[in-house]
């Protein structure tokens, strides 16, 4: 559940709730940018980049101010000529630490993801960006975020849009991606919202989460059959440690030499930490009942996940719907997208995926699954 190379887009301080406060927007001087982009509130721009502009699309570089002081930088697109109350989409995004903007000319999966969610979906779509991530200030570094304060953040996203007077509260449909699919039951659950996209994650705990992922890395990767498991039961010791009892890496090693190992074997670690966010984010990523949050959805649910994914189990994915369907019968699908990784790329087979050898952006296969599903939601 990461975003850019192996180990990236999988969030610090307290569990507060974010309290969105939709500011009194005033022009301010922007960037160059093409027409149909501007800035607005009292956020200026970290660096001088020209603001995200799309073919007809404005593009509004506003600013969700929160309780506890931080000020998130949010970009708003709609359809260009479109006026009045405009259906919805909210965008969760990834873990790691990049932004949400477009960069131009950007090629990647993710950025062709995003750039058809934009100018396709005929909806005006929130991205709020992580604390200490692009213009975003006041709040903690991105890297000492944790998971319930970037909740609360999304959750106070969804009250900033639900509030503003060019959307629809009637139909809003939130989308989590990657590490966003984790958040997004938990900013539905008992929302009126009208839909709920995610891909690439599932309904399973942190904790099972890690082993598989642990189990598919050491499969792909080519670990000797004799040694995996062995190592797996290492794994399952060390991650129980880490997750539920909420001990540090260093402080495992001390209590249990014989997994001092096991931290530096996992993919995305380092000293401080794990897929570039705190300890704590994963501690607390392992207290959420994402299952239980999915079954207080009361909305349709379309679950994506690429074939070639090797961060998260497909079955794991399909228990969205499975849950969902339980409530509400055929209120939510599941799709397994032929050849996709988690990072929209095509691939010939799992083990090049994992590799990331000879791939190519493909991020329309999924959308030409997730457009028309989005549009008949906001209808």
């Amino acid at each position: 559940m990461l975003r850019s190379d192996t180990t990236k887009r999988y969030a610090g301080r307290h569990t507060g709730f974010a309290v969105a406060v939709v500011s009194t927007f005033t022009f301010a001087a922007a960037p160059p940018a093409y027409p149909g982009a501007r800035l607005v509130g009292d956020l200026p721009r970290a660096a001088k980049t020209p603001l995200e502009s799309l073919p007809g699309v404005d593009t509004e570089y506003g600013v969700l101010n929160t309780s506890d002081g931080a000020k998130l930088r949010t970009l708003v697109t709609r359809p260009q000529g479109r006026n009045g109350r405009l259906p919805a989409v909210q965008f969760v995004q990834w873990l790691s630490c990049d932004s949400i903007e477009i960069a131009p000319g950007a090629q990647d999966g993710w950025s062709r993801m995003l750039r058809r969610l934009v100018t396709d979906s005929g909806a005006l779509v929130l991205r709020t960006e992580k604390s200490g991530v692009g213009d975003s200030q006041r709040g903690p570094a991105c890297s000492a975020l944790d998971y319930d304060t970037e909740l609360a953040d999304h959750r106070g996203a969804l009250r900033y849009l639900r509030a503003r007077p060019d959307v629809d509260p009637q139909k809003i449909v939130i989308f989590g991606a990657s590490m966003g699919a984790t958040y997004a039951p938990l900013v539905a659950r008992n929302e009126r919202v009208a839909g709920v996209i995610v891909w690439g994650g599932g309904a399973r705990t942190w904790y099972e989460r890690q082993l598989a992922f642990d189990r598919r890395a050491m499969e792909l990767s080519g670990r000797p059959a004799t040694e995996l498991s062995q190592a797996m039961l290492l794994h399952a010791e060390f991650q129980w440690l880490y997750l539920q009892e909420r001990l540090t890496p260093g402080e495992i090693a001390k209590r249990r030499p014989d997994l001092a190992g096991v931290w530096s074997e996992i993919v995305g670690t380092s000293a401080d930490l794990h897929y570039g966010r705190p300890f704590a984010f994963h501690w607390q990523a392992q207290r959420q009942d994402w299952a239980a949050a999915w079954s207080q959805v009361n909305a349709p649910v379309l679950v994506l996940l690429g074939e070639y994914d090797w961060f998260e189990d497909p079955r794991s994915a399909e228990l969205i719907a499975r849950i969902v369907n339980a409530r509400v019968p055929a209120s939510a699908q599941f799709h397994l997208i032929p050849g996709l990784n988690h990072h929209f790329a095509l691939y010939p087979s799992a083990e090049a995926a994992f590799k990331e050898q000879g791939g190519q952006p493909a991020a329309d296969r999924a959308m030409d699954v997730l457009i028309p599903w989005l549009r008949r939601r906001l209808e």
